[in-house]
C-alpha cells in the first residue's frame, strides 16, 4: 500500500538521520554536569537537548507556548509571600538555601492540581512552581521540603523547556498517523529515559531539602496508593517520563551511601532496602 511503503521509507530515512547525529561530532563532547548532584544520563537525547543552538530553537516554541498558559496560572493562583503564607515561605527559604538557588521562582498555590502534587511549569527563563492545595495541607515540612526540592531540582537542570517540547511532541504523536509513530520509535523511548534520568536527579535535590529519607517514603506511599506491581514494569517504564517509585526508592538509598562517603549527613531511618 503506498501510505504503508511511504511509512517505511520515511522511518528509516529518519533513522539514517539519527545514526548519523549519534556519531558525529555534535555530540562527541560529553556534557559537563553543573550540578554536583546530577544523575547521569547516558542517552544521546541529553547530548541533543544540551546543545546551545538546538536549545535557542526549542526555547522560541516554549516561550510561545507557556505564554497563555502562564497568564491563566498566575490569574487564578495564589503568589506564596511572606505575608500570606509566612510558614511555606520559610520552608521555601530553606529549600533555597539547601541548592543554592540564586534565581528565585514564584510559587503558586493553585487548585488546578489535584491531590498531592506540585508542578514546575514555564521556561528556563522564567519558572514557577504551582503547589497543589491538597499539599499545603496535607504534608508535614520534611515532605514540603522534599516535594519543593524535587521542582527546584527540575527547575536548576533547566529542564522547563524540554518539557513543554515533550508536550507538543505528545500532541504530535496523537494526531498525526504518520509522523506519530516515527516520533514515538525514534523519540518518545530515548527522550523518556531522558525523563527518567532527569527525574532521579530532582529526587536528588529533593532529599538534599529534606534531610531525611523517611520524608520520600512518606511522599511516596501517599502518592502511590493504588500503584500494583507487574512483571513487565520495566517494559512498560520505556514509555513512561517517571521512573517506578520503587527505583526512584532505591536510587535514593545508593544516593545516600554516596553522600555518606563524603561525610554529608543525610538521615536514612524508617526505610528499608528492597
Amino acid at each position: 500500500m503506498p501510505l504503508t511503503e511511504g511509512y517505511t521509507k520515511l522511518k528509516s530515512k529518519a533513522e539514517q538521520i539519527v545514526e548519523s547525529v549519534k556519531s558525529s561530532k555534535f555530540l562527541s563532547q560529553k556534557k559537563e554536569m553543573s550540578l554536583p548532584y546530577a544523575y547521569p544520563c547516558d542517552n544521546y537525547m541529553d547530548a541533543i537537548l544540551s546543545n546551545g543552538l538546538v536549545r535557542k530553537t526549542l526555547q522560541l516554541f516554549a516561550d510561545k507556548y507557556c505564554k497563555e498558559q502562564i497568564k491563566k496560572i498566575k490569574s487564578t493562583g495564589q503568589l506564596v509571600s511572606r505575608s500570606n503564607y509566612p510558614h511555606l515561605y520559610d520552608v521555601l527559604q530553606s529549600c533555597y538555601k539547601s541548592l543554592n538557588v540564586e534565581d528565585i521562582p514564584e510559587v503558586y498555590i493553585t487548585n488546578q492540581l489535584k491531590g498531592i502534587n506540585a508542578l514546575s511549569v514555564g521556561t528556563d527563563n522564567a519558572p514557577i512552581i504551582l503547589i497543589s492545595c491538597k499539599a499545603v495541607i496535607s504534608l508535614s515540612d520534611g515532605e514540603l521540603k522534599f516535594m519543593i526540592g524535587h521542582e527546584l531540582g527540575h527547575i536548576l537542570q533547566k529542564n522547563l523547556m524540554c518539557h513543554t517540547i515533550k508536550g507538543l511532541l505528545d500532541n504530535l504523536n496523537s494526531k498525526s498517523e504518520i509522523l506519530g509513530p516515527i516520533v514515538s520509535d525514534l523519540i518518545d523511548v530515548p527522550l523518556n529515559q531522558w525523563y527518567r534520568c532527569a527525574e532521579y536527579t530532582a529526587d536528588r535535590a529533593g532529599l538534599i531539602c529534606a534531610g531525611d529519607i523517611k520524608y520520600v517514603k512518606s511522599i511516596f506511599q501517599q502518592v502511590n496508593l493504588n500503584k500494583t506491581s507487574s512483571k513487565f514494569d520495566d517494559y512498560y517504564e520505556l514509555g513512561y517520563s517517571h521512573p517506578d517509585i520503587k527505583k526512584r526508592t532505591n536510587e535514593l538509598l545508593i544516593y545516600c551511601k554516596v553522600l555518606c562517603l563524603h561525610k554529608i549527613k543525610i538521615g536514612v531511618s524508617n526505610i528499608e532496602e528492597k
